[in-house]
């Protein structure tokens, strides 16, 4: 979508104007994830273009810093084009917050858009009002990639879910859920794509700072004769988290170095700096999404 986008004739039509204030304020709104319900009215007894309308979840009027959390409705009457190419339903996105210029229904809570102005990168209080309607009616939450996917939310542990496949085998990937998480989206995608020579890296890494103390371990069941090499081979990658600073955290299945435990590298732009033992892999898989 281009912006600024006039929505449909960029004014109120002469049917609706005895029901809007003549003024038009700029805001910020965030809709709900319905799609626009779309009908043919008549107004003073004539039947006018068909109607768009939405759900507000709430708004900031711009002009006068009045912040509204209630619910309302953003409605307004196509143009033909608009109509027969359906750009109504995509014109708001749920959970998208918008900028816009409209006119407010006299005594009601209605919105009438005249232009959409720009997306709006964030703004707390319309975010948090669009958490809270996700978590009430427990809605998927979709982060969009180019790359990996559509990442789900997991509400319960505040992170985007999804996988990609790596020599024959998946490996989970989640990015930490903050406000503006598309921003780390290009670099997660980065990171995936050249992943095989990071994974080679993280893996020696590991086996250089561990295998000393997977000898301490398996000393104790006598079979203490394990090498860098042999480290360095038995890991398996199992999942990426990438957290708000941009540093990964891989985690390893460690092949039974540390009985069920997991090896967690962290890694930032300069390349691995910790390895140490995690927790149980299947508590690991727990959080990706997995068993």
């Amino acid at each position: 979508m281009d912006y600024p986008y006039k929505v449909g004739f960029g004014a109120v039509t002469e049917a609706y104007k005895p029901y809007w204030n003549k003024e038009s304020h700029e805001y910020l709104i965030i809709v709900n994830n319905d799609e626009p319900l779309c009908y043919n009215n008549t107004v003073m007894g004539e039947e006018s273009n068909y109607m768009a309308s939405l759900t507000t979840l709430g708004y900031i009027d711009l002009d006068t810093d009045e912040h509204c959390s209630e619910k309302g409705t953003l409605l307004w009457e196509m143009r033909p084009d608009e109509y027969d190419s359906e750009i109504h339903k995509s014109l708001f996105k749920g959970g998208t917050i918008y900028h816009i210029r409209a006119a407010m229904q006299i005594d009601n809570n209605v919105l009438y858009p005249l232009e959409v102005i720009r997306e709006w990168e964030m703004e707390y209080f319309l975010d948090n009002l669009y958490e809270a309607y996700v978590k009430k009616n427990n809605i998927p939450v979709y982060l969009e990639t180019k790359t990996l996917g559509n990442l789900l939310l997991n509400q319960e542990y505040d992170r985007y879910n999804g996988c990609f496949e790596f020599k024959g085998r998946e490996v989970a990937i989640s990015i930490t859920h903050y406000f503006d998480s598309k921003k780390l989206v290009p670099k997660i995608e980065t990171f995936v794509r050249d992943f095989e020579a990071h994974d080679e890296e993280m893996r020696r890494y590991a086996a250089e700072k561990l295998t000393s103390l997977a000898n301490e371990w398996a000393d104790k069941e006598g079979n203490a004769n394990i090498s860098e090499e042999d480290f360095y081979n038995r890991l398996v990658p199992e999942a990426i988290y990438m957290s708000i600073t941009s540093e990964y955290d891989v985690y390893y299945h460690s092949d039974g170095l540390f009985k069920n435990h997991s090896i967690k590298v962290t890694v930032n732009s300069k390349g691995p700096k910790d390895a140490e033992i995690w927790d149980d892999i299947i508590f690991i898989r727990q959080i990706f999404g997995g068993e």
